[in-house]
């Protein structure tokens, strides 16, 4: 019953603001509309960006993987969130039978730099290198520094399609870096799943 007499007073402060000569019925109009409109509503939003890679081979060649990707981090950025995982079929077998050596053909190697560490001689923010199976990890870090960080991904692996499918195997993995940003979310021109990130405002 409120909200409808709600409605019915606003409907009736229009008409009298339309029926307002020049400026006047303009300001009334544009309170009206302030009054109305909900407030914006800030987010965190997750950007993701993901290296997701199987070897396929149709010899018994190792097949090499090279990436390097430029993210740009700015300072409205909360967390940084690295997750990662390696799978290498038969890596333990094949490690004992012939030694080390297979850390040389069967390997994921990543360095995640933080603007201008690399050029200036220094080590990396994070880094991982997986020669055998490498169960799924989680790192989250805050306060990051805001410029262009480098994502590198060396890797090296074997896929083979067997006769027989038991004796099949791909080495496999999943790199995702992502970074927490606001949002804001302004119900008058964004559809749920959508809003417009801090930094653009």
């Amino acid at each position: 019953m409120r909200s409808q007499s709600a409605a019915i007073g606003m409907l009736l402060m229009l008409v009298i603001s339309t029926s307002s000569a020049g400026c006047l019925g303009l300001v009334m109009q544009r309170e009206i509309m302030e009054g109305i409109r909900e407030e914006p509503e800030p987010i965190d939003k997750p950007e993701q960006y993901s290296w997701d890679y199987t070897f396929e081979s149709d010899s018994f060649e190792a097949i090499q993987y090279h990436n390097e990707t430029s993210i740009f981090i700015d300072e409205t950025v909360k967390n940084l969130v690295i997750t990662f995982v390696a799978q290498f079929p038969y890596s333990t077998l094949l490690e004992e039978v012939i030694g080390n050596e297979t850390n040389e053909y069967r390997y994921v190697e990543v360095n995640v730099w933080e603007p201008g560490v690399k050029e200036a001689g220094g080590d990396p923010f994070w880094f991982v290198r997986a020669t055998e199976e490498y169960p799924i990890e989680r790192f989250e870090f805050n306060n990051v520094v805001e410029g262009n960080w480098l994502v590198e991904v060396d890797a090296r692996g074997y896929g083979w399609d067997a006769p027989l499918d038991p004796a099949d195997f791909h080495d496999h993995f999943v790199l995702t870096l992502t970074i927490i940003k606001p949002c804001i979310y302004f119900a008058e021109v964004h559809d749920e799943d959508e809003c417009t990130w801090e930094s653009e405002l």
